[in-house]
């Protein structure tokens, strides 16, 4: 790796999230790359200031408190006011792997041909021990309209291309402006992977995607519809994905907290359904 690393921005969206963000800031601090700026933007948080007051033990972060504008406007803001080369959003309740952003930078060093380069997402559940992964993240790049297999975590890109192609996030959608972006990205930029893992994507009962999944339903078919993906393909896939990731998760529910924990999470899945 040359002598004068790259500067790498990790972006922070926050709300109300004191419970888990102490634990995603360690997580950056603790890598090896010298040379890393993490940017936390407090999208107005009404947790009477138990985020603001964690921000504040940490001196060598850059963050700011405005008043709330959603999340997607929240990462546009971070991706405008970074100043490293390479740029990753990680939000407050996610972590970065040991060693992540090191082999991410030597990967693009590598392969100065790619745009940016994707890795593999762990997932964990509250506590942060290791629970059932999403299907199919090794699967090529240019499945990612059905498949969906790529976590913006541990999605590692070159801030220059995406403000050259204006690739910032719709403000507008609400759940699956993450989607959207990704596939913007895809179809114009040239991404790279590397099949280990970069990120924890932590699951819990308080994410907006298990809250608002009827509404994420509805916004996600327009987001098909503009990108003119098959939606009787793209239905199949994700009804796939999502049995294939369930069988998995009620399988690690029941070998971690045996039946009860098992019939507990059915009836989550049922209540959130209906």
């Amino acid at each position: 790796m040359r002598t004068n690393q790259p500067l790498v921005s990790i972006i922070t969206p926050v709300y109300n999230g004191q419970e888990y963000l102490a634990e995603l800031i360690e997580s950056v601090g603790e890598q090896a790359y010298p040379n890393i700026e993490h940017i936390i933007i407090d999208d107005g948080s009404t947790d009477e200031g138990a985020t603001l007051a964690i921000l504040k033990q940490y001196a060598h972060l850059r963050w700011w408190s405005r008043e709330n504008r959603g999340r997607f406007a929240t990462m546009n803001e971070g991706l405008e006011a970074a100043k490293g080369e390479v740029v990753c959003i990680v939000n407050a309740d996610d972590m970065l792997m040991p060693g992540a952003v090191g082999h991410v930078i030597e990967y693009l060093e590598q392969h100065p041909e790619y745009d940016g380069v994707v890795g593999l997402t762990q997932f964990v559940n509250e506590a942060g021990a290791p629970y059932a992964n999403a299907p199919f993240q090794t699967a090529p790049v240019r499945y990612y309209a059905y498949l969906s297999q790529i976590s913006h975590c541990s999605l590692y890109l070159k801030r220059e291309c995406l403000l050259r192609c204006g690739l910032l996030f719709d403000p507008s959608l609400h759940y699956v402006g993450d989607y959207d972006w990704i596939l913007r990205i895809l179809a114009v930029l040239s991404v790279g992977r590397v099949d280990f893992h970069l990120s924890k994507f932590r699951v819990h009962a308080t994410q907006t995607s298990r809250r608002n999944r009827r509404a994420m339903v509805e916004e996600q078919k327009r987001v098909v519809a503009a990108h003119h993906i098959n939606p009787v393909l793209f239905t199949i896939c994700k009804s796939f994905v999502i049995g294939v990731h369930d069988a998995k998760k009620l399988g690690c529910t029941w070998a971690n907290s045996g039946p009860k924990g098992a019939w507990q999470l059915i009836a989550s899945h049922l209540q959130h359904s209906a």
